[in-house]
């Protein structure tokens, strides 16, 4: 979700903006050299079919992990708790209370925070050689999360361009109907906004639920929200 706007101007901080901006110069410059190692080892069919492997596994752990962090977020702390507060809770409620909003932020907005995680996943991967597959499997997961805003506030957008719309249309990113069933379903499910395919099997399995119950039973405080 986007940051979090100057309670007193209803304009993000600079500091912010400034952050976000670094947080992608930073990203850009630790992900290119990891895409072009990955570029130069496509040379043969094993290494072709390996990367394709890693960019599936990629993708679906994308969808994972932000489903993962936006059920906490719905379901853990409140807007007011210290620092988590203002900083990670509060973007995600007030989603819930305008789910529209996200379609005016600009693309640093959308993408800013990702990268500022994303850029140590990248230094990472690019330290040292790794099988083909993991470099894809890596650039798939980082493209997806990096992207995952842009997904999202497409799910909520009224028009979108035509190739976004085929996307949605073949489950390849999140389609409009599998996100609105968050909403309309008082947000206790769907939580998967990259593609929303590990919606299914987390929501199926019901594995939030049970992880909910675990982190209560340890002292994590839950929501006060319905």
């Amino acid at each position: 979700m986007a940051s979090v706007p100057s309670a007193a101007t209803g304009r993000r901080p600079p500091a912010v903006v400034l952050v976000e901006a670094i947080s992608v110069a930073g990203f850009a410059l630790a992900f290119a050299p990891l895409v072009l190692r990955l570029a130069t080892g496509l040379g043969s069919p094993p290494a072709l079919a390996g990367a394709l492997a890693g960019t599936l596994i990629g993708w679906i752990a994308a969808d994972i992990a932000s489903g993962t962090v936006h059920w906490f977020c719905d379901r853990f702390f409140e807007e007011d708790t210290p620092v988590v507060g203002r900083l990670l809770i509060y973007p995600f409620r007030d989603h819930h209370r305008d789910p529209r909003a996200m379609t005016h932020h600009g693309l640093l907005e959308l993408m800013g925070n990702s990268c500022l995680v994303l850029i140590p996943l990248a230094v990472l991967a690019g330290a040292r050689p790794q099988p083909v597959a993991l470099d894809a499997a890596v650039v798939s997961f980082s493209l997806a999360l990096l992207l995952t805003n842009l997904f999202h506030c497409w799910a909520h957008s009224a028009r979108v361009p035509r190739l976004v719309g085929r996307l949605q249309a073949w489950g390849v990113i999140l389609p409009v109907a599998v996100h609105d069933a968050h909403h309309t379903a008082g947000h206790l499910g769907g939580y998967c906004v990259t593609s929303g395919w590990a919606n299914r099997w987390m929501d199926g399995w019901g594995v939030f639920a049970r992880l909910e119950r675990v982190l209560v039973a340890l002292g994590v405080p839950a929501t006060r929200q319905p």
